[in-house]
């Protein structure tokens, strides 16, 4: 009895053995690179696709309005192709890694100050001042987030990720509502993406304006 008790013993041993040395074989979940992570900073920092998408739904003929009478049905839809929210999210988070790539220096403390509480907050002013819902629900800011945001909006480190972004001007001018702000800054955001449609899709720029 007892050699058969130290057998399975051994074996029960070896299997464990084996089992942890499988374990330790598995690829732990890596950390996702500091270029994706600020790229989906930038997206929340930013919610232009959504902000689009929201138009779009409410006027098929978006963005043109009155003014799509003065163009084909073609090139109506290559603008409302051109500015889905999944076109404009593709071209924020390249635009996200081009300036990742290009600020290698300073892109921790970048990522850092956008996931500490500025990105969210910004971004949810910009819902708010376009009459979006708040994903998740409106939530209070924080302390750290405040501070977050105060230094992004204030603080010469930041300057490059406030020009990068279109939002040089919150380091300046008088105060607004947080959603009047917010409104006034997608607006001005969604005239880049709305000039290059127009390009792109052969249509006068003047129309724009």
């Amino acid at each position: 009895m007892i050699p058969l008790v130290v057998r399975w013993m051994a074996w029960m041993a070896a299997a464990l053995a084996a089992a942890l040395a499988g374990c330790a074989r598995l690829p732990l979940t890596a950390e996702r690179p500091p270029e994706d992570r600020f790229a989906d900073a930038f997206v929340e920092l930013l919610p232009v696709a959504a902000l689009m998408g929201h138009s779009a739904e409410r006027d098929p003929r978006w963005p043109l309005g009155d003014r799509a009478r003065l163009v084909s049905d073609a090139q109506l839809s290559c603008m409302r192709q051109s500015l889905s929210p999944a076109e404009v999210r593709a071209s924020q988070r390249q635009v996200a890694r081009d300036y990742a790539q290009a600020h290698g220096g300073t892109l921790t403390a970048d990522l850092e100050v956008l996931e500490d509480g500025a990105a969210r907050l910004i971004g949810q002013a910009m819902r708010e001042g376009a009459g979006l819902p708040i994903e998740g629900g409106r939530a209070p800011a924080t302390t750290a987030e405040t501070r977050a945001l105060a230094a992004f909006a204030r603080d010469p480190r930041y300057a490059s990720l406030r020009e990068a972004t279109g939002l040089a001007r919150l380091a300046g001018g008088e105060p607004a509502p947080a959603g009047q702000r917010g409104k006034d800054i997608a607006s001005a955001l969604t005239v880049n993406f709305l000039t290059n449609a127009f390009l792109r899709c052969h249509i006068p720029v003047k129309l724009l304006y």
